[in-house]
C-alpha cells in the first residue's frame, strides 16, 4: 500500500494541535490562579468589613477607624487590579482555546484524507487481488497452471 503523500503535513499538524492544547492547559491554570486570588482579596474584604463592624460595635478610637477604612481602600485597589488580570488571563485563554480548536480543526481534516486515501488504496489492493484472482481461476480452467505463461 503507498503511504499517504501528506502525512509528513499532518505529523507537524498533530504537533501543532499538541502544543496548543498544551498552551491552552496552561494558560487555563494561570487564569484558575488569578481568579483563585481574586476570591482571596474578596474574603480578606469581607473578614476585614466584619473586623471594622464588631470593633464600632465594642467602641473604638477614630485613629483605628482610619486604620481600618486606609486598609479596605488597599483592598479594593488590589481587587481592581486583580479583577483586570484575570480578565486579561480570560481573554488570552480564550485566543488560545479558538488557536486550539482551529489546530483540532485542520488536523481532523488531515485524518480524513488519510482515510480516503487509506480506502482508496485498499479498493486498489482489492481490484488487484481479484484480477489475480480471476486470472488463475482462468488459467486453471483452461488447464494452464505454469504462472509465468
Amino acid at each position: 500500500m503507498k503511504p499517504f503523500p501528506l502525512e509528513p503535513v499532518r505529523g507537524v499538524l498533530q504537533k501543532r494541535t499538541e502544543d496548543a492544547a498544551t498552551a491552552l492547559r496552561r494558560h487555563g491554570e494561570r487564569k484558575r490562579a488569578a481568579e483563585i486570588k481574586l476570591e482571596e482579596l474578596r474574603g480578606y474584604r469581607s473578614e476585614y468589613l466584619e473586623q471594622k463592624a464588631a470593633a464600632l460595635s465594642a467602641g473604638t478610637t477614630a485613629s483605628r477607624l482610619r486604620d481600618f477604612d486606609g486598609f479596605i481602600a488597599r483592598l479594593d485597589q488590589a481587587i481592581a487590579a486583580q479583577v483586570t488580570d484575570v480578565q486579561r488571563l480570560a481573554a488570552t485563554w480564550e485566543a488560545a482555546r479558538a488557536l486550539w480548536m482551529e489546530q483540532r480543526q485542520r488536523e481532523q481534516a488531515f485524518d480524513v484524507l488519510a482515510d480516503r486515501h487509506a480506502d482508496a488504496q485498499m479498493q486498489v489492493e482489492s481490484r488487484q487481488d481479484q484480477k489475480q484472482q480471476d486470472e488463475f481461476a482462468s488459467r486453471r480452467n483452461r488447464g494452464d497452471t505454469d504462472p509465468a505463461a
